[in-house]
């Protein structure tokens, strides 16, 4: 196998061990460049390749192989200069498309999301702390008022459960590919990022007690699944066109993200059918 035909390989969630038609994507990346057969290949800026190897191994195969599009332009992005820029820009992301995506579950969020929809775009981490700091007071509040309601206490599972599994069902979705992408500005980034996960994980917590209940008849898995499916697939499209941006080190022109976003053209789409 001399050339990569990208029509012909399927890729997969993980690194394989010899070279085939079933390859990942940074292997896909090093077979185009004509780099021996590794998921590590050395013509990838190490942003983009953490975020491929995240992208490819969470992303629903028919979703996954959308991917095979961008190996050409992954090839040389290796100390391109750009990976800080890269960065900030999954980081605006994160900001104004991600987290406002899973505030929106909660109606009493709906301000607090559209602080963040509607925001200029954020260009520092500065800048991100400032636009974070009163939607992530507000989802406290709810979550607090919410888990001092006693009603919740007659709920089984306990509210540390039904946590934990919000927790693992968001860390197995593929938009945790745009936390990857904030490599090169992780250290001053990060506990930023700690507080905004953390702020989704308590609006969802609220969510699944108002939308179920509890646990209710059936599994809260099930529940918590069911319930974060359509925002998902939606941020699974969207961390994709994201991924686009990241290789071009660009933002989208014009109206930015809220011109493409997939949830909210939903929202958008849902509040025109009223």
């Amino acid at each position: 196998m001399d050339e990569c035909d990208l029509g012909a390989i399927t890729l997969t969630r993980r690194a394989t061990p010899t070279r085939t038609l079933s390859v990942s994507l940074p292997e896909a990346v090093a077979w185009f460049a004509g780099e021996r057969h590794s998921d590590r290949p050395h013509c990838v800026s190490p942003v983009l390749l953490t975020t491929a190897t995240v992208l490819g191994s969470r992303l629903p195969y028919p979703k996954r192989q959308r991917l095979k599009r961008f190996v050409p332009a992954l090839v040389g992005t290796a100390n391109d200069g750009q990976d800080e820029r890269r960065s900030l820009i999954a980081m605006d992301w994160l900001v104004r498309v991600y987290t406002p995506a899973w505030l929106r579950l909660v109606p009493a969020l709906d301000l607090a999301q559209l602080s963040l929809t509607e925001h200029s775009p954020v260009l520092t981490v500065t800048d991100a702390a400032a636009a974070l700091e009163g939607p992530l007071a507000t989802v406290h509040r709810v979550a607090w008022a919410a888990y001092t309601d006693t009603l919740w206490d007659r709920h089984d599972p306990p509210r540390s459960e039904v946590a934990a599994i919000l927790s693992r069902v968001l860390s197995s979705h593929a938009a945790d590919a745009a936390v990857a992408a904030t490599l090169g500005i992780a250290e001053s980034f990060l506990p930023l990022c700690g507080r905004m996960r953390l702020a989704v994980e308590q609006a969802l917590l609220v969510a699944t007690y108002t939308h179920h209940g509890g646990a209710g008849s059936g599994s809260v898995e099930h529940h918590i699944t069911t319930m974060l499916a359509p925002t998902a697939a939606a941020l699974e499209d969207a961390v994709i066109e994201l991924f686009g941006h990241l290789i071009e080190a660009t933002v989208p022109a014009d109206h930015g993200w809220l011109s493409q976003d997939p949830v909210e053209s939903a929202r958008h789409t849902d509040n025109n059918r009223r």
